[in-house]
């Protein structure tokens, strides 16, 4: 998991270069911040970056810097609402494939992936933050229950699995999946998409 500063660099370098993402070609764009060593910019990794910071940043200062930077991103996202959308939609078919991929390998094995579902969850947390960013179509909807069911055929509910002080900014009702973890004790099973 990211340290609340290299989501906050991120985050801010992000928002920096969010109009030439979004006006772009690119789903995964290369930031020109290269020495922070920061991930690719996508909606959805910005928007998981700022639920992170929303939950850990507890100094005044710091959340007023983070509800600047929040400010200018709205700015930009009313600006240019067609692009984000059709940004944010080419994102959630890229989420899907991830996170269908992770359910498969770990059907497929369950004690060799059950160890990284911790970090594989970011995508379907990804998902979540991003199916209130524009209409989702009925089939993509579909598509989410569909491993959603096959999720929680596997699930056994527990404790939060990411570290404490993230708990406030993903409530259990809405993130049920990062509270518990996979069962490996099953079968294999070969998954095949719908």
């Amino acid at each position: 998991m990211p340290t609340p500063e290299k989501d906050y660099a991120f985050f801010k370098a992000g928002v920096r270069e969010f109009a030439d993402y979004l006006l772009s070609g690119e789903l995964f764009w290369q930031m020109s911040v290269r020495e922070a060593d920061l991930p690719r910019l996508t909606i959805g990794g910005l928007l998981l970056a700022r639920a992170r910071l929303q939950a850990r940043l507890t100094a005044p200062a710091a959340q007023a810097s983070l509800i600047a930077l929040e400010g200018q991103l709205d700015t930009v996202r009313s600006k240019w609402r067609s692009a984000w959308e059709r940004k944010a939609s080419r994102e959630v078919h890229a989420r899907f494939d991830l996170w269908h991929n992770y359910l498969a390998d770990f059907r497929q094995s369950p004690d060799n992936h059950a160890d990284a579902y911790p970090q594989e969850v970011q995508w379907r947390v990804m998902l979540q933050l991003l199916s209130g960013e524009f209409p989702w179509s009925p089939g993509e909807q579909e598509a989410l229950s569909s491993l959603d069911t096959v999720l929680e055929s596997y699930w056994l509910p527990g404790e939060f699995i990411w570290e404490a002080d993230l708990m406030t900014g993903f409530p259990q009702q809405e993130y049920w999946f990062l509270y518990g973890k996979l069962n490996s004790n099953i079968p294999t099973v070969s998954f095949q998409p719908e």
